[in-house]
């Protein structure tokens, strides 16, 4: 296999046709945030995006798209925001994680959302969590039936919520996408404030951040379109989503809610009416991302694998991450886990993952 690396900036259209054609019918990969405008929107703004382009007999068989940091250490798209990464490929088609890596005079590639089913990456794992999604392909209704079935009362619960909120503050009003700049800053309040109240960093402090998310409201194409939703109850704002839809899938990336309206659950009604309005344009699912909640866990038709970890050629920092992951994993297991992943996270930037 031969593999070319190209600045993002740099890719032809026979590239971007071709990209498009091995995530068709690709099952997991049908993700807006694996598309390649995504790669193009996030180039914009950091400058040292690069896809590997790898060939056999003269035809491209896949792409590999990451940021290359200091160091030659490659980093996911949107590093710390990233919500799903992976070789563009056919599963059919073999390759060796590691001589991928070094082809792209790479020293490592750093993962934390990768596709777990790319068993080429297997023994660079360090472990593996559930991505969640909505299975919207029979469309709203046979979703609402599928979690009737496998008993969840969530959705009637929050039917119920739900009208106790329009007849407490106001009849219900949603936004598929909204481009009022009140909004927006609205969800980045309200997401700022729910980090730190979960004991996380403000990434809104972060210059590439706002950037980034700056740029995304330039973008609409087709394939890759930003969407701004917005719950509203009356004339208050209750909820807001900032995600991305491609014609087949949607991605629920930045997902938060008016804190004082807590109590009727804001951010599930609004995901919900987000499914309704996803099954209507034909989108077949929602990917709700890694990590648990009571929602996704409610919500959610099934699961895939993602996974965490390194294919590091630096030996002593492989070592590291290693030890840093195992002791990672006991914390979870310890009654004592919230206090000790606080401490956790001051380990992990010392190892610096």
């Amino acid at each position: 296999m031969q593999v070319s690396v190209v600045p993002i900036a740099e890719l032809e259209p026979h590239h971007i046709s071709r990209w498009d054609e091995l995530m068709r019918d690709n099952g997991v990969l049908d993700n807006p945030f694996l598309r390649p405008e995504c790669a193009q929107w996030v180039g914009t703004v950091l400058p040292n995006i690069e896809v590997a382009v790898l060939s056999e007999d003269q035809k491209t068989v896949g792409f590999f798209p990451y940021e290359r940091t200091a160091g030659d250490v490659a980093v996911p798209l949107m590093r710390s925001l990233t919500d799903l990464h992976a070789v563009i490929i056919r599963p059919e088609t073999d390759f060796d994680a590691g001589q991928l890596v070094k082809a792209c005079g790479l020293r490592a590639w750093q993962y934390d959302h990768h596709v777990a089913s790319q068993k080429q990456f297997e023994a660079w794992h360090c472990y593996v969590d559930p991505s969640y999604y909505m299975d919207l392909s029979n469309g709203f209704e046979a979703y609402g039936n599928q979690r009737k079935e496998a008993g969840s009362s969530f959705l009637r619960n929050t039917g119920r919520k739900q009208r106790k909120l329009e007849r407490e503050i106001g009849p219900l009003r949603f936004e598929a996408h909204s481009a009022d700049p009140a909004a927006f800053h609205s969800l980045c309040e309200w997401k700022a404030a729910q980090l730190v109240r979960l004991g996380y960093s403000d990434m809104f402090q972060l210059n590439w951040v706002n950037d980034l998310l700056e740029a995304m409201k330039t973008v609409n194409q087709p394939s890759f379109k930003p969407l701004m939703s917005v719950l509203y109850a009356g004339d208050t704002m209750v909820a807001a989503q900032l995600g991305a839809a491609s014609p087949t899938a949607a991605s629920s990336w930045i997902p938060t809610f008016n804190f004082e309206y807590a109590r009727y659950s804001p951010g599930t009604i609004l995901q919900i009416e987000m499914a309704r309005w996803a099954a209507e344009q034909g989108i077949q699912r929602i990917d709700l991302g890694r990590g648990e909640n009571q929602m996704k866990l409610c919500l959610a038709s099934a699961s895939f694998d993602v996974a965490i970890g390194s294919v590091d050629h630096r030996i002593l920092h492989r070592t590291l991450t290693r030890s840093y992951y195992g002791l990672r994993n006991l914390v979870h297991a310890s009654p004592l886990k919230k206090i000790s992943k606080t401490a956790m996270r001051r380990v992990k930037a010392l190892v610096g993952r």
